[in-house]
């Protein structure tokens, strides 16, 4: 595996690692793994003691593992490398998963040994459709350059057939050199096409979810913190928007490099560069809402503990009207899953994620 492959796929393990050791981080102040605090719990240094060993439980772990997988597979081939990395990853979610159970249960003893207790709010100040009369995302239209980049891959493909090698390369060996192809078919063509459109249609879900998830007000400011939540609601927007339309961008110059001959170090120099733009943004995205206190809104009609499952990620309130509320841990927005409507739309989306995977998978196979 060549320097630029190593850089990528090692880039990507860097940033889960990160973002899985800084989890204690994000979201709400007064949220520690899910567990509600009082403010003045912040300042307790059993508090800051539980966040601090799990990103050193998490971080050295992550460390570790990472330099032993490096050292591992640098000299073998991009697929056992990939391997490799894969199993890394996989280690490294499963230990967080660990982590993050033993964290909130230390939270919630600390909880009851100092006897905070946490007033629930049962005033609810929100709205279903503020994002049907404000412009709080980025309208579906947007999305026309996704479809016009898909479009114009696909009418490459039509007008170049013949030239299209009867053989076409699908995995690159030690020197770069072709090991693996598959047969030219309609299939192994539009392949990647098909990834493209998948994409799409999962983003602009996405996008559509986040205009229409409720806004919670507060009943002090009502005004403030709906120009909050519009802000925060167009961020995410513009964010996905972006990040999506680089990836798709992204398989286009694959579906070039595979069909057409386009050099290798093309497609390889693009991935660095759209990891290292990902990277940024990202983290940039949550410093700023962070520093901003735009990660601070509460939506209360959601904050009771009760009703978040599985180590408190997952919501569900079988009394909650609403399709998508504010997650816990500010990543954006979540599904009620006690809602019929909502567990469709999460079947449908890990559907549309599960299927572009296949794809790729047999037709590399």
């Amino acid at each position: 595996m060549n320097v630029l492959e190593t850089i990528i796929i090692s880039s990507f393990y860097l940033f889960i690692g990160l973002m899985i050791s800084v989890q204690a981080f994000i979201g709400l102040r007064t949220l520690l793994f899910g567990i509600s605090l009082p403010v003045e719990a912040l300042q307790d240094t059993a508090v800051q003691g539980i966040r601090r060993n799990y990103v050193l439980l998490t971080g050295g772990f992550a460390i570790v593992t990472g330099v032993t997988c490096f050292v591992v597979t640098r000299h073998q081939t991009m697929s056992q490398s990939i391997l490799g990395w894969a199993i890394a990853t996989l280690l490294l979610i499963i230990v967080s998963f660990f982590a993050v159970w033993i964290s909130r249960m230390s939270a919630w003893r600390l909880k009851a040994a100092r006897g905070w207790q946490i007033a629930v709010q049962s005033k609810r100040t929100a709205s279903l459709v503020v994002g049907r009369t404000h412009s709080s995302v980025l309208s579906s239209w947007w999305y026309s350059a996704h479809v016009a980049v898909m479009v114009l891959c696909i009418f490459f493909v039509v007008m170049r057939w013949d030239a299209i090698p009867q053989s076409i390369a699908v995995h690159m060996g030690p020197n770069d050199i072709p090991d693996q192809y598959t047969y030219k078919s309609v299939r192994t063509v539009f392949m990647i096409n098909i990834v493209q459109g998948l994409m799409i249609v999962f983003f602009a879900g996405y996008n559509l979810m986040i205009k229409r998830a409720r806004t919670s007000l507060d009943p002090q400011d009502r005004e403030g913190s709906l120009r909050k939540q519009l802000k925060r609601k167009k961020i995410y927007s513009i964010t996905a928007w972006g990040i999506s339309l680089l990836g798709i961008a992204n398989e286009g110059l694959l579906q070039a490099v595979m069909l057409y001959g386009w050099n290798l170090n093309l497609l390889l120099r693009f991935n660095i560069s759209f990891l290292a733009l990902l990277f940024l943004t990202l983290i940039g995205v949550f410093l700023y809402l962070r520093f901003r206190g735009l990660d601070q809104q509460r939506d209360v009609p959601s904050q009771e503990e009760r009703h978040w499952k599985w180590l408190g990620s997952i919501y569900a309130n079988p009394e909650d009207s609403a399709l998508f509320v504010p997650d816990r841990y500010g990543l954006g927005w979540t599904i009620n899953m006690a809602n019929s409507l909502g567990k469709i739309i999460a079947a449908a989306m890990i559907a549309v994620l599960v299927t572009a995977i296949l794809v790729m998978i047999f037709n590399f196979r």
